[in-house]
């Protein structure tokens, strides 16, 4: 590790936010509950889980470290944060399509967006040897034959469209048309923006690229809102559903093994989305995850220990008794174990070593045994964010004796 990347680290502790790609790291015990979850990884299922833990006891980190497993293990991962107030609300499969095309990552790359899968699709270096194959056979049907003319294969037209596009535009090392990149980017990122800018996506996406494909369909059918070719929101999300399950298909046919979606602040759908049919809106996406026939892919959802049952207190006190509870009992679950006391010192330890990496100073053992009551003392405090709180002290410890220093 260099002292960059230390450093780095460091400032994200500081705030208590697990790192970007370094959750590894700093990662100890559970080691039967992180076996469990690269078992899942190895084996491709179960298809959903939800990941139960009190709030700061380290919910997001194990999101991020499952994250970090999957890319290891040739996964497309896309992590992303329910925020009923911005773009990101559960109901709206339109905006959850939006934000994993936003968060994706593929191997080996840090930045995060679906433009990084779209040009690992079309990057012959890319294809993995243990999936070239089958990774062959998909282009051969999602292309029609390498016509790509239409697609009867990919389940969203609109994803089919967006990826022929950009193959043109990979061909022409994005220069030619130029800016297309950008554009389809840009849709796929916030596609409830573009439902009345139907002539304009099919002039970009379709028209003006005549000249690379003869699309049989009459330009009517483009702005025919009855069609629905560019729209995500109609017929109950159909084709924000269909664009996600085309997507774990493009990450296959890239090489890669499927998508991972992972979700964090799940209980966002029960305490900022204020409408009661949105709620149940949220509640039954969730059940189509776990489903596994409208997403195919494996997805992972953070709660709280008791999110089921808030779930069932919610509906009732709304007098909502047509859902089907029996629903919520039905979700695969999976608790994790707080850390104890020699867990919180073994964390302690790798915080201490990476500080004096990030700051090239070494840290005496007076230091490093007020570090010690720090997580002797916090481990005998029975708070829901104990985990975040320490490591947040140790940091803060750390920062006070070298400015002293």
């Amino acid at each position: 590790m260099n002292q960059l990347d230390a450093e780095k680290i460091i400032e994200s502790l500081r705030e208590g936010i697990p790192p970007d790609g370094k959750v590894s790291l700093l990662t100890v015990g559970r080691i039967e509950e992180i076996n469990r979850l690269r078992q899942i990884l190895h084996k491709g299922g179960p298809k959903a889980l939800l990941i139960k833990a009190d709030y700061g006891c380290g919910k997001t980190h194990l999101l991020k470290f499952i994250k970090e497993e999957a890319l290891n293990l040739g996964y497309v991962a896309s992590l992303i944060t329910l925020d009923s107030k911005s773009n990101a609300r559960f109901n709206r499969m339109d905006q959850i399509f939006g934000q994993v095309c936003r968060n994706i990552q593929v191997p080996g790359i840090n930045q995060k967006s679906v433009r990084y899968l779209f040009d690992a699709l079309f990057n012959p270096k890319n294809k993995l040897k243990l999936s070239s194959e089958k990774a062959e056979k998909l282009m051969f049907k999602i292309s029609n034959g390498g016509k790509w003319n239409y697609s009867n294969f990919l389940r969203s037209p609109s994803m089919f469209i967006a990826v022929r596009a950009w193959k043109f535009s990979y061909d022409n090392n994005h220069k030619n048309p130029p800016g297309i990149d950008d554009a389809i980017e840009d849709w796929l990122f916030n596609p409830y923006n573009y439902y009345s800018q139907r002539k304009s996506l099919y002039y970009k996406f379709i028209a003006n690229l005549r000249n690379y494909f003869l699309d049989p369909r009459p330009e009517w059918k483009f702005y025919d809102p009855r069609e629905g070719i560019f729209n995500f929101q109609i017929k109950g999300y159909e084709q924000s559903w269909d664009a996600l399950y085309d997507l774990n298909t493009l990450a296959e046919a890239a090489g890669y093994k499927g998508l991972v979606i992972l979700v964090d602040e799940f209980e966002d759908v029960i305490y900022n989305l204020r409408n009661i049919k949105y709620q149940q809106d949220a509640f039954w996406n969730l059940s189509q995850f776990f489903s596994g026939e409208r997403f195919p892919g494996l997805a992972f959802f953070a709660v709280t220990p008791n999110f089921v049952e808030k779930c069932k207190k919610l509906l009732q006190e709304k007098n909502i008794w047509d859902f089907d509870y029996s629903t919520f009992d039905r979700l695969e679950k999976f608790q994790m174990s707080p850390l104890s006391t020699n867990e919180l010192l073994e964390l302690s330890e790798k915080i201490i070593k990476i500080h004096e990496i990030a700051y090239s100073w070494n840290i005496n053992e007076k230091i490093k045994e007020k570090i010690r009551k720090i997580c002797i003392n916090s481990s005998r405090i029975p708070v829901g964010d104990r985990v975040r709180q320490t490591i947040k002290n140790i940091v803060k410890e750390l920062d006070s004796y070298l400015r002293v220093n």
